[in-house]
């Protein structure tokens, strides 16, 4: 069994934005080089400290102690107490006798807490039971050492033990790092902020939209992308102006001379069989003109505009009905999105009228999701074969044998219907629909719009 490589399992786990993958960048580092300085510290600074600290505790602990037995030999328990307890407050310390009666003192109890301490107290005092106790307040410490009879508690502060400077230190690194990276981010932000601007406009472009007006800032490189983008966005806007012009003259050149040719025929003697061919030659002509000019000049020049999509739905098929066709609507979800009506429409009728072509009839459907609108026609046709789905999207692609217009169209319907879905975002899928036994029923046609461009 093969394992994943480890650099695919790790992008799994990176963020996808550049502003978070920079600051991880940075942030990745500097909290490596954190950890380690800390690292060091505690194992060789703060451990030297400590173990100093302890050993100059100790050695006063030792001292207290061995005056202690020397002034009781000479004198009694109750002076040796008092000078231990005079000596301890000059060395910042508390000292007083306990008798074994008061409080047990159990051997080696609290020894974890400062092991450098209890180490070097033992070995400057073999043989005797000690004992350190905690305070609730966490202040100070107590350390109590067996004599004979009895024993002595010495109370000393917490900071005898520990530097308080350490924890300063680690403040200092942490609070500095955090301020680090809040400057990082700050200016990182400011950084990115054009490339996501450029990113906006670059989709509303591609989608159609009137694209927001953007300076160009940062980094030179992104004001050089930003400049090329707005010369390439300017170049495009003149090309398809220029083209949608040209595509109007010609369309009225066009018309003009068939216009002249019908009214010939209406003026001409001719018998009416032939008038009757000519004249349907003519409207044939006609028609193809019109949609070859329908599928080169796009539907660009329309405005987007806030459209309810279930609406602009039933009134297509409205105008089905009322012609009598074999049109139905089934589900029909409401749903708001900012669209080009008009090209939405032609998109709607060119995938019906292929249903109603093919599939003698016509069922539509609107279904929403979060994200997608999907319009779905389905017909009760033959279907088309898989591995012709992409094939009929091409222009001027007819699987229909015969060229009859009435019977299979130019050839532009679904290449038109897939032109306008993508000018909006979205897609045009094919599936056929099969019965229990495998056999086809029919075609299903989904055009689905994305809701990213809510109004």
């Amino acid at each position: 069994m093969r394992l994943p490589p480890v650099s695919r399992t790790l992008k799994q786990f990176l963020p996808s934005s550049l502003f978070a993958r920079a600051l991880l960048i940075l942030a990745v580092p500097l909290i490596l080089l954190q950890l380690l300085v800390i690292h060091i510290f505690y194992e060789r600074h703060w451990e030297s400290v400590a173990r100093n600290l302890g050993g100059s505790l100790a050695a006063d602990v030792s001292l207290l102690v061995q005056e202690y037995e020397r002034v009781s030999t000479r004198e009694s328990e109750e002076a040796a107490a008092e000078h231990v307890r005079r000596l301890a407050t000059i060395m910042n310390m508390g000292a007083q006798r306990i008798h074994d009666s008061d409080q047990p003192l159990v051997a080696g109890q609290g020894h974890a807490l400062f092991q450098a301490f209890y180490d070097d107290l033992t070995h400057r005092l073999p043989g005797r039971a000690m004992m350190l106790i905690d305070e609730a307040d966490a202040r100070r410490i107590k350390l109590r050492v067996s004599m004979q009879p009895g024993m002595l508690e010495f109370a000393f502060s917490r900071k005898r033990l520990v530097s308080s400077t350490t924890y300063i230190f680690i403040f200092w690194m942490v609070g500095s790092a955090a301020l680090l990276l809040l400057v990082a981010t700050l200016f990182l932000r400011n950084q990115i902020r054009p490339i996501v601007q450029l990113a906006r406009a670059a989709e509303q472009f591609g989608l159609g939209h009137e694209m927001v007006e953007f300076t160009s800032r940062g980094a030179s490189e992104i004001k050089r992308a930003s400049s090329a983008f707005r010369t390439m966005a300017d170049r495009i806007r003149r090309s398809v102006t220029s083209r949608t012009e040209m595509l109007a003259g010609i369309s009225h050149d066009l018309r003009t001379p068939l216009t002249r040719m019908k009214l010939e025929i209406e003026m001409g003697k001719i018998d009416q069989a032939t008038r009757d061919a000519l004249e349907a030659d003519i409207d044939e002509m006609r028609a193809m003109i019109d949609e070859y000019l329908d599928f080169a000049r796009g539907d660009a020049s329309e405005p987007m505009e806030p459209v309810a999509l279930d609406l602009l739905l039933r009134d297509v098929i409205e105008a089905y009905t009322r012609q009598r066709r074999p049109v139905t609507l089934g589900q029909c979800e409401h749903v708001q999105l900012l669209l080009r009506p008009q090209a939405i429409r032609r998109a709607l009728t060119n995938l019906i009228d292929n249903a109603l072509r093919y599939g003698k009839r016509a069922q539509v459907e609107l279904e929403v999701t979060l994200a997608f609108a999907r319009i779905k026609v389905s017909d009760a046709g033959p279907g088309i074969p898989e591995i012709d789905h992409e094939t009929v999207f091409k222009p001027f692609t007819r699987l229909e044998a015969s060229r009859n217009i009435k019977t299979g169209g130019v050839g532009l319907g679904l290449s038109i219907a897939r032109d306008i879905a993508q000018s909006h975002g979205g897609t045009i899928t094919l599936e056929n629909q099969r019965d229990t036994l495998g056999n086809t029923r029919g075609l299903e046609v989904t055009l689905r719009l994305p809701r990213a461009v809510n109004a």
